[in-house]
């Protein structure tokens, strides 16, 4: 696989992206797919992983990491959904930019919460995407905190965040949040993220009350609109999927207004099957590169 270097800016960041391609397999007339990565997640991750199962198959890829993440720059330990949405558009424009040179079309694909996030991203970069894909995502931020956490724990969860800002309005400094108190994870996506996932360098993250702000506002399925009607989206999830419930796919399913696909990946959880050589993920991974050619 052939990495080129690509670095773009955000609001004013240079932030650190890559094609990717297979020399002996590129396939010109196919679009070009940009991966979007999760919560926390990093191009070196998810993004990098579908590049190598996509390429061989003739796909150019494109990867990046958000502000704040990897190579890019930005404030470190810092996310805020809106301003990764701004993050995708801009990634968008480059690639936009590339498929015109070559007249190509773009796919735009969003793994876990990104899956949510490309919704977002395409109001505002609409015209430039041809296809959109959301993998394992959640498109109600409150519904899927109150299957996580139920009805108690979610109670709870507003307290602390209540109580956290009073504090803060009352002059106290800022402190960090761990992540997966705002996003709780199920048992086995938390064994995968602290076995797998931590192995890659620079991964890890602290948040702050400003995440759960920005978290418990999103909800792209609600952003739905005219604009979707004449763009493909396959909504692929795992079947057993327990940190975002299947309940969320189908949610988005039943009100996307454009052609659609609802692929669900029998046996398949959140992310302990994301392996190269996991065969939930090469059926995975091979649906969409089929949808992608039949499709877009």
């Amino acid at each position: 696989m052939i990495e080129q270097k690509v670095a773009f800016k955000s609001d004013g960041l240079t932030l650190d992206g890559a094609f990717f391609t297979d020399e002996q397999n590129s396939n010109p007339s196919l679009p070009i797919v940009i991966v979007c990565s999760g919560f926390t997640g990093q191009k070196n991750i998810h993004p990098e992983r579908y590049a190598r199962a996509l390429t061989p198959k003739g796909f150019t890829v494109f990867g990046f990491d958000y502000r704040g993440f990897g190579e890019s720059q930005g404030e470190r330990e810092r996310v805020i959904l809106e301003e990764q949405v701004r993050d995708i558009a801009s990634a968008v424009a480059i690639v936009r930019q590339r498929a015109d040179e070559e007249g190509r079309k773009v796919v735009l694909a969003g793994w876990g919460m990104a899956g949510g996030l490309i919704i977002d991203a395409f109001r505002i970069c609409e015209d430039q995407i041809d296809g959109l894909i959301a993998m394992n995502g959640f498109f109600d931020a409150v519904r899927v905190q109150k299957a996580l956490r139920g009805e108690h724990g979610w109670k709870e969860f507003k307290q602390f965040m209540a109580k956290e800002r009073t504090r803060l309005a009352n002059g106290g400094a800022p402190e960090g949040i761990d992540p997966f108190d705002i996003y709780p994870l199920d048992p086995v996506s938390r064994e995968y993220v602290f076995t797998e996932l931590v192995k890659a360098p620079g991964y890890g993250v602290t948040s702050t009350l400003d995440f759960a702000d920005s978290l418990i506002s999103f909800k792209p399925e609600a952003h739905l609109d005219e604009r979707f009607s004449n763009i493909p989206m396959l909504i692929a999830h795992g079947a057993e999927n327990d940190l975002h419930p299947v309940t969320e796919p189908k949610a988005l399913y039943a009100v996307y207004p454009g052609p659609k696909e609802l692929f669900l990946l029998a046996g398949g959880g959140h992310t302990e099957w994301m392996l190269d050589d996991n065969p939930l993920f090469i059926e995975f991974s091979s649906h969409i590169a089929q949808w992608i050619q039949a499709n877009v």
